[in-house]
């Protein structure tokens, strides 16, 4: 069995603080008062942005009157999750997400205008990192490797189930080039055939739709019994779990791929775009 990654001990370690919590009928201020620390840590470990000490651990065992196994799991979790992850040179923000993406049982992905980094090749994610503003040059090619480091996953055995939906721009907009755009969809083209990933192109024909200027990433966590919702802007990002944000999310997500082109003839609409490349359009 493969070990959960930090962050996703981090995520049980929260859903577990706050179950307890509310299975006790405590307040997050009540918690705070017993861990000497403000509500704002209370908010940060439920959701999973923070970790507890020893000591702070002893203390929930106290509180929660925890004995015996439960208070063995409860204790390692904490141990466990305050061990650190390796995630590469990603920013700051996103190394949540990229822990998480790692122990993702699903992954459902829309985005309009970019292919996405698990599905970029190595040109694609250089020319699209050297337009940040935010990454340093010298951290450029760092990046761009942690990126293709990631894609693995999408080969690796027992890889996640991707269902991802393209929006037409992201096969009009020609980044890095002709060539190296070339090359990036011929790379979406073999991964689209994996059994395990469902690409479809939504088409500018298909109109409006809810969730026009809004990229978003759902997760499925097995480990947790929980799914995530994940956006990400040029400086921040955010998670939720609750399900009155997670079920938009997915009511969203159903009906892209109801309005999108299926799979097969997604396929073929990525090889006429290629022909278009290879005849000299643009």
């Amino acid at each position: 069995m493969v070990t959960p990654g930090p962050r996703v001990l981090r995520l049980q370690l929260g859903r577990e603080i706050r179950r307890l919590r509310e299975s006790s009928g405590l307040s997050r201020e009540e918690l705070a008062k017993t861990l000497s620390c403000g509500t704002s840590k209370i908010s940060k470990l439920e959701l999973g942005y923070s970790t507890l000490n020893a000591s702070e651990c002893s203390k929930l065992i106290r509180l929660f009157e925890l004995a015996g196994d439960e208070a063995t799991v409860f204790r390692d979790l904490a141990a466990s999750a305050r061990k650190r992850g390796s995630y590469g040179k990603v920013l700051d923000f996103a190394r949540g997400y990229v822990s998480m993406e790692a122990d993702a049982t699903d992954l459902k992905i829309f985005y309009e205008e970019l292919i996405p980094a698990l599905f970029q090749t190595q040109a694609y994610a250089k020319a699209v990192c050297s337009t940040s503003v935010t990454i340093a040059p010298a951290d450029i090619s760092h990046v761009v490797e942690g990126r293709i480091r990631r894609a693995a996953v999408l080969t690796q055995d027992g890889p996640p189930n991707v269902s991802l939906i393209l929006g037409e721009g992201a096969l009009r907009r020609t980044v890095g080039g002709k060539e190296s755009f070339r090359e990036q969809l011929q790379h979406l083209h073999r991964l689209a055939h994996a059994p395990h990933i469902d690409l479809q192109i939504l088409p500018y024909a298909s109109g409006e739709h809810a969730a026009m200027g809004t990229g978003f990433t759902l997760l499925r966590l097995d480990e947790v019994e929980a799914t995530y919702v994940y956006l990400e802007d040029l400086t921040s990002s955010d998670f939720w779990d609750r399900a009155q944000h997670t079920g938009v999310y997915e009511l969203v997500f159903n009906k892209l791929q109801v309005a999108a082109l299926g799979k097969r003839e997604s396929i073929i609409h990525i090889e006429e775009r290629i022909a278009e490349l290879d005849a000299g359009a643009g």
